[in-house]
């Protein structure tokens, strides 16, 4: 068991992910760790989203709008910027946690530790070929910017958990609409 319960803040962008949103908040509010808040900052959806939302009675869960005009880093700014957690876990909105994945991260954290990520299994109620397949995150080598940069990005977003103090030192994810796509793989550049 861990011997602190840090607040983690779980930030997760959206737009017009109503037909998903509900099975992301699900998996959070299943979390076996339960000192958390989640953030929904939501890019002015057209769809149902706010509705979705306002099922969940849960004072854990906010819901900010934006207008991130394309850019999904303003959103996880503005998340960020909001959060109240020393920790901060990206959870998109289209994707889902397994009831353990907060417990597990916080379990091996320590004073040595900035950022944690692990496997992620791809799985559809709609038929793909890569339905079940497991994407698999290597461990980076020391001299982790090298192995970033010659080895490419093996970090996938939603499987990240990384303290606070850290995306503000390096002054948040860029919003440069050049990095659209590549605005994780920057911050974990610019982490590392």
């Amino acid at each position: 068991m861990y011997k602190f319960k840090p607040l983690v803040s779980i930030i997760i962008p959206t737009f017009n992910h109503a037909d998903y949103l509900n099975k992301a908040l699900q998996s959070v509010l299943h979390q076996t760790y339960t000192n958390w808040e989640a953030i929904v900052i939501d890019n002015h959806s057209t769809d149902d989203t706010g509705k979705v939302i306002a099922r969940f009675n849960d004072h854990r869960i906010k819901y900010l709008k934006i207008q991130n005009y394309g850019v999904i880093a303003k959103s996880r700014n503005i998340g960020i910027k909001s959060a109240k957690g020393d920790w901060v876990a990206f959870l998109d909105s289209d994707d889902s946690w397994t009831s353990d994945k907060l417990k597990t991260c916080i379990e091996n954290i320590n004073n040595q530790i900035d950022l944690i990520y692990h496997d992620l299994e791809v799985t559809s109620d709609r038929q793909i070929f890569f339905k079940g397949k497991i994407n698999k995150s290597r461990q980076l080598k020391k001299l982790i910017l090298i192995d970033l940069l010659v080895n490419g990005n093996v970090i996938s977003n939603s499987s990240v958990i990384v303290r606070k103090k850290v995306l503000t030192k390096i002054g948040l994810i860029e919003e440069n609409k050049d990095l659209i796509a590549a605005e994780d793989y920057n911050t974990w550049l610019k982490i590392s």
